[in-house]
């Protein structure tokens, strides 16, 4: 279709332009310099506002926005909110692709004149210098400038042509009262000041070089609000509010009267103190919790806050809009009024990924587990899939790997993991290795040198790859991803020629860790057998040929060195189950080495010693081992957190008042143990687009009934079961294109079904 494209004004006829959005669009800028020391960039810098008016007659058949932003931007339209996204646009490498979000505006048009209003925070596009761990420094490793607007109104006629008109140098920028916002340290916003006099926006000349695309991946949205559940004064104009629950978001504070300047801070925690005071430690930024730490200009302590000064005129509410935090607690000060449970609302946001999946059973504590994973996993996204939503927020590859078929379970995650996926692909561009995050932020943990992350965190790009083939039959994105993931395999070779990798970050937070090397060096196997996998699929007959032999040659290298007969490394519970997963012992020691892995958790009472990677490779070598971990209230285990207090997990087994975060995913992947064997649906791992099922619930020392509903991409599949002594009644209903491998009774005949309501 061609669009008649005006750079300036009125809505009028020009040239016939063939366009694409956005195309003829400037980036507009503020102007503002940037700052020339570190310590300047902590002073006050206004958030800018942009305007345009514009004369429209609203007979035009459809009317479209497009904005993309370098930073965050929310825009009105005759002062009505345009769309309900936050934390827009979604975080991408933005030297390699920016994405736009595209609103349909006509219902907030009238007749005449009209006035476009977009604000912009800094985002990840202008991030403080601040020294995660004393070193890390964001700023100095993404693309960086001022906050920045390119967007266009396109009107579609009911003749065909379309009528647009983009950012230019006859839009107007202002300043906002918001004069202070950051991602982790939150917004300083005074109500005194009122939109500053408005002046002629700057054209920025060199803006990052990323391709703009348009989003398809679900923007962030708030899913959920509710009002506080309990308000304690503490000592005069200090409160503490509690939300009842752990969640990403912001809040909504309905402060009343009030004088004019009074400064109202907002502290926001996961835990209390026992003087009862918010504990702020387990989502301070990077650890900077000393003088110094952070670099020239930080705070001394990174904690998420907010700071609100009163306007003084009629009752006040405050609302953040340019960050978020990851909270149960606020701590207020300052504010003379005493605040009420109602005066105080919830918002979580989240990534608007569509739940894909029911389930109840009659043990309240498997419950509570499932509640409180799905409520660790969507405090988690926010356009990336983080490793936590406090003191990091990165998109960490192995988190991706271990979690993501447990979040595959919960919700349509297929968009969000395109994104993912592609965002590891960009910062790949270069050098040709995965990053350990993407997008990059400067981390590169036991990689091989640069940018390059270490092969357990580049391994879940194939993973996410192969989870996309197997629930979504996602072929598009495996071919569009192999080439990468051969770039980096051919890398891969010449780092280990004895088939060894040598280093890696290992098993995360395991409590017995195996060697990093026996870890690296069974992921490489992995990554080859996917290539495998991925060769064949796309008819590469000699790749497929190439990982083959590669997966063969590694497998043969692991033997040697790291199984002695059914012994993996040291013989203990992660060691073991490294091996087993992943096929790395001989067929006719496979029995005694479940023999000695059982015995590895026998020694622990059963609780597991596991970490990132073998926690989830439990769940599928003992399934029947699993539900200790969730009835026992004792360390270690998901018991223990829930005995504890946890509406949100843990990132690690001991319970951390001081340093590590209260909502962190990867120990999330028990969720998939919940679904695929507690419930018992299960994608078989051969299975394109969820075409093959297994229905086997494992047999339950504390479950005796469960239903529930798992929407695949061939429709839902639905099992309920109950047991009636050492009998199951079970009932399941399959989706057309699919056939289903089921076991009616525990430890009974397996039988096969096709599409269709059946029960036993």
């Amino acid at each position: 279709m061609k669009r008649i494209v005006l750079m300036t004004g009125m809505l009028f006829v020009g040239s016939m332009v063939v366009a694409k959005p956005l195309e003829y669009a400037k980036w507009i800028s503020d102007g503002k310099p940037q700052p020339t020391s570190d310590e300047a960039c902590y002073l006050e810098d206004p958030a800018p506002i942009f305007k345009k008016t514009f004369q429209i007659h609203k007979e035009e058949c459809s009317v479209e926005l497009h904005i993309a932003a370098l930073g965050l931007y929310r825009a009105e339209l005759n002062g009505k909110p345009v769309g309900n996204a936050v934390l827009a646009p979604l975080w991408t490498p933005f030297n390699e692709r920016i994405l736009f979000d595209t609103y349909d505006i006509k219902n907030l048009l009238v007749q005449g004149e009209n006035t476009l209003t977009i604000t912009l925070g800094n985002g990840w596009y202008n991030p403080l210098p601040l020294r995660l761990w004393g070193h890390i420094n964001v700023r100095a490793n993404v693309a960086v400038g001022r906050p920045a607007l390119a967007a266009e109104v396109e009107l579609t006629h009911s003749s065909g042509p379309v009528m647009a008109f983009q950012t230019d140098g006859t839009w107007q920028v202002a300043e906002t009262p918001l004069l202070r916002n950051n991602l982790y340290l939150g917004e300083v916003y005074d109500a005194r000041r009122t939109i500053g006099e408005w002046r002629s926006v700057t054209i920025v000349t060199n803006p990052p070089k990323g391709v703009l695309e348009r989003r398809s991946a679900p923007p962030v949205v708030e899913i959920a609000t509710w009002p506080s559940v309990k308000v304690t004064p503490l000592e005069p104009q200090k409160q503490v509010v509690d939300m009842g629950r752990n969640f990403s978001g912001v809040a909504t504070f309905r402060l009343g009267k009030g004088p004019a300047g009074e400064r109202i801070t907002f502290r926001y925690g996961e835990l209390l103190n026992t003087n009862g005071t918010v504990n702020v430690m387990t989502a301070v930024c990077g650890q900077i919790k000393s003088k110094g730490k952070g670099g020239p200009g930080a705070p001394d302590i990174a904690e998420q806050h907010d700071i609100y000064i009163r306007s003084g005129a009629g009752d006040e509410t405050y609302t953040p809009r340019f960050t978020w935090h990851v909270f149960r607690y606020v701590q207020v000060q300052g504010l003379s009024n005493a605040l009420q449970p109602k005066d105080v609302i919830a918002h979580a946001w989240a990534s608007d990924v569509k739940s894909a999946l029911t389930f109840e059973c009659n043990n309240p504590r498997v419950n509570a587990l499932h509640t409180i994973t799905r409520n660790t996993f969507l405090s988690n996204i926010m356009g990336v899939q983080s490793d936590c939503p406090g003191r990091e927020r990165f998109g960490y590859g192995a988190d991706i790997a271990v979690s993501a078929e447990a979040f595959i379970l919960n919700f349509d995650m297929k968009e969000f993991y395109r994104k993912s996926l592609r965002d590891f692909a960009d910062e790949a561009k270069g050098d040709g290795y995965f990053t350990e995050t993407a997008p990059y932020v400067g981390i590169a943990s036991e990689g091989f040198g640069g940018r390059s992350g270490p092969i357990g965190w580049s391994l879940g790009v194939p993973v996410v790859m192969s989870e996309l083939l197997r629930y979504y039959g996602d072929t598009e994105i495996v071919a569009e991803l192999y080439p990468a993931c051969a770039r980096y395999m051919g890398l891969m070779e010449k780092h280990a020629p004895d088939f060894i990798v040598k280093q890696c970050i290992g098993d995360h937070e395991a409590l017995e860790k195996p060697s990093t090397s026996l870890t690296g060096t069974a992921h490489y196997y992995q990554f080859a057998l996917l290539m495998n996998r991925f060769a064949t699929l796309l008819n590469k007959p000699e790749d497929a040929a190439r990982w083959k032999m590669l997966a063969g040659n590694i497998r043969t290298a692991f033997q040697a060195k790291f199984v002695q007969g059914a012994v993996v490394g040291k013989g203990r519970q992660a060691d073991q189950a490294f091996g087993l997963y992943h096929n790395l012992i001989v067929p006719e020691k496979r029995a005694e080495a479940e023999a000695l892995l059982r015995a590895a958790l026998a020694a622990k009472e059963g609780a597991f010693s596991t970490g990132i990677y073998s926690t989830q490779y439990m769940l599928d070598l003992m399934p029947g081992a699993v539900e200790q971990n969730i009835s026992k209230d004792t360390f270690p285990g998901w018991g223990y957190m829930l005995a504890n207090g946890a509406t949100t997990l843990w990132e690690v087994w001991k319970f951390s008042d001081n340093t590590f975060s209260h909502a962190h995913p990867m120990f999330g992947s028990v969720d998939s143990w919940i679904v695929k064997y507690l419930l018992g649906i299960r994608v078989a791992d051969d299975a394109i687009g969820s075409d093959k099922l297994i229905v086997a619930p494992v047999k339950s020392p504390t479950v005796t009934d469960a239903k529930g509903e798992y929407q695949t991409v061939k429709g839902p599949v639905r099992v309920s079961w109950k047991m009636d002594g050492t009998k199951r009644h079970l009932e399941v209903e399959i989706p057309k294109g699919v056939t289903a491998r089921v076991q009616p009774q525990p430890d009974g005949d397996w039988v096969e079904v096709q599409a269709g309501k059946h029960a036993w």
